[in-house]
């Protein structure tokens, strides 16, 4: 391999594994945005839940004080709720809010010296003298870190504590606490929940990379298959090519050594150094001028073959141009003794092809037909018009050919005629496709020979049609 073809295909393959790269890269800054994401929603959510449960303590406390304020102000005093006198509504209050909640430890109220006055909840801070405070960082001094012994373990909590008032002096305080190992319960839990729903992201992200990464790779797969079809494609075009000027230089070759020996012998004649007759002279000259015919012919089918006239698309009444051309070649038809039978089945047939798109089309397929019948036969014509479709069907009572050459029959230079040049049914084909349709070759069932099909694309509403000169 040529150093710069083999640069050119590092360089390719580079390229093409660019995406794939690309697609690596995204999925691990995703990875990243979701592992930072995770640890910065954990840490908010520890604050956020410590900072919920501390609001519902002072909820509490502020509710409870502004009920015990309001009997002092109705006469009641703090020995109202110092043990074993302890008001009933407070009694009752404690059982529902404190006994009953497993995330309560214990609720007191006690006098401005610090000794407890009465308590409720499962924990008596009168038997405890162990008791250590600390202030909660980041919150209010009364929020407060609480440890204690119960024997044999340390147990820790957070307690609020606010003071109770009467007529401007503080008379007292009120203590509520909840347990740590609760807040930590309900941190854990919120954690695994946000742990799920980031998982989920994460999966979510990963399957969107994996799903584009993949396509990305058959594309890659199919643009590379597509290289590989195109340079087949181009060797194919280039051999075609080749067999084409082979094939044409081999075909104008006879006709004209024919037509340079009868040149050579016409100037003998003229030039008196040849005995023959005047009679022998006109049958070279015709021999000559079909020779000139047959080598117009042959390009005239290979101009066909090769070229065409994307301005030739016009739309075009069908069976008003069989009907024309049918009559011009009556004539020829009689000569040879072809009877040519015309059915024209649907209603008006106006398809997109050119009139001389069509007229060499069908020229070339009844001169085939002709051709092979090699004397009297028939051939059967059919047109039949759908709402998207127009198709003609020629069919002869010709031999045919066997089922494998249908599709070989329509290259260009195979020819089952010991003087056919090959190019009729291709440049059938080749005009035919230029203008849009198809056609397709079979065995003849009503008569036996070949039938081809012609299918040409139906004209839509509001088209114009191009009339048939007569």
């Amino acid at each position: 391999m040529h150093p710069t073809q083999f640069s050119k295909t590092n360089s390719n393959e580079k390229i093409r594994h660019l995406p794939l790269v690309g697609i690596f890269i995204s999925f691990l800054m995703v990875t990243g945005v979701c592992v930072l994401g995770l640890w910065n929603d954990l840490s908010n959510r520890r604050s956020l839940i410590l900072a919920s449960e501390i609001s519902n303590l002072e909820s509490h406390v502020e509710r409870t004080l502004v009920r015990i304020q309001g009997d002092l102000r109705e006469g009641r005093t703090l020995e109202d709720f110092s043990e074993p006198n302890v008001v009933p509504w407070l009694v009752e209050h404690w059982f529902r809010m404190i006994e009953s909640q497993p995330n309560r430890i214990y609720a007191a109220i006690e006098d401005p010296s610090g000794s407890i006055r009465s308590c409720g909840g499962n924990f008596d801070l009168r038997k405890n003298k162990q008791l250590v405070r600390k202030q909660v960082y980041g919150f209010p001094m009364y929020v407060q870190n609480v440890s204690y012994e119960v024997t044999p373990d340390t147990v820790l909590a957070i307690e609020v504590g606010l003071p109770i008032e009467y007529q401007d002096q503080r008379i007292g305080t009120y203590r509520t606490a909840i347990p740590m190992k609760w807040v930590e319960e309900q941190i854990k839990s919120s954690e695994r929940s946000r742990w799920s729903v980031w998982l989920a992201v994460l999966l979510a992200m990963s399957l969107i990379v994996a799903t584009t990464a993949f396509f990305v790779f058959r594309l890659g797969i199919h643009s590379r298959d597509l290289e590989v079809a195109l340079k087949h494609s181009e060797t194919r075009r280039l051999a075609d090519l080749n067999k084409l000027v082979v094939s044409m230089a081999h075909e104008l070759r006879n006709p004209l050594n024919s037509i340079r020996l009868n040149l050579f012998s016409s100037e003998k004649i003229i030039r008196g150094e040849s005995p023959m007759d005047q009679k022998e002279a006109l049958v070279m000259i015709h021999e000559s001028v079909g020779e000139i015919e047959r080598v117009n012919e042959l390009i005239g089918h290979l101009l066909g073959f090769v070229k065409t006239d994307e301005s030739q698309e016009t739309w075009l009444n069908l069976d008003s141009e069989i009907q024309s051309l049918l009559q011009f070649l009556k004539p020829t038809h009689e000569h040879h003794a072809v009877e040519v039978d015309y059915s024209h089945e649907g209603k008006l047939a106006i398809g997109k092809v050119s009139r001389k798109y069509l007229r060499q089309i069908l020229i070339n397929l009844l001169q085939n037909a002709r051709q092979a019948m090699a004397g009297t036969g028939q051939i059967r014509i059919h047109l039949r018009s759908d709402p998207q479709t127009i198709t003609v069907s020629v069919e002869d009572s010709g031999p045919g050919v066997p089922l494998n050459l249908f599709e070989k029959i329509f290259e260009p230079f195979y020819s089952t005629q010991p003087d056919g040049a090959g190019l009729g049914l291709a440049v059938v084909r080749n005009l035919i496709e230029a203008s849009g349709g198809s056609v397709s070759c079979q065995r003849s069932e009503l008569l036996g020979g070949l039938k081809f099909t012609l299918r040409f694309m139906a004209k839509p509403t509001s088209v114009e049609v191009v009339k048939t000169e007569g």
